[in-house]
């Protein structure tokens, strides 16, 4: 169980970095992080908990896309989210979504920071600094998520 959690946890660190030095997330990362993440839920709470972190993996999904249609969230950002959510059951929702909000604020803290500190003129690198990491958050509300309900 230990092992599962740690290789969850690693690619979603993985998913982090890979943002934060692409801006994206591959779709090959997200589909290993998903099944990292269910093979995790299911080794703790048996098959069963598989229905409910699948249900909750689709109404991320759902929204996810609604948000990448509204301009507002990466594709890569919505999928990596749907992984984490298939690895939480949907009682944990609230507490992955919650952890990924907070994780998101301090990224736009420390972004925000960071675009003050640089006051560059190069337009290609302010370009970059405007658009957040999102799978970091992402990763940061999932750690949270697992190590504040180990049981999950």
């Amino acid at each position: 169980m230990i092992a599962l959690t740690i290789i969850a946890l690693a690619l979603g660190a993985v998913g982090a970095v890979w943002d934060i030095l692409h801006r994206r997330i591959p779709n090959w990362l997200c589909a290993i992080f998903a099944f990292a993440c269910a093979t995790r839920l299911v080794w703790i709470d048996g098959w069963e908990a598989l229905g409910s972190g699948g249900l909750h993996a689709v109404l991320a999904l759902i929204v996810g896309m609604l948000l990448f249609r509204l301009g507002w969230f990466g594709g890569g950002d919505a999928k990596f989210y749907t992984a984490a959510a298939l690895g939480t059951p949907l009682g944990s929702a609230i507490g992955l979504l919650f952890w990924t909000a907070i994780g998101g604020l301090g990224l736009v803290v420390v972004f925000g920071m960071l675009r003050l500190i640089s006051r560059t003129r190069d337009k290609d690198r302010a370009k970059r600094l405007a658009i957040l990491p999102y799978g970091v958050a992402i990763s940061i509300g999932f750690a949270v998520t697992v190590m504040f309900n180990p049981i999950i």
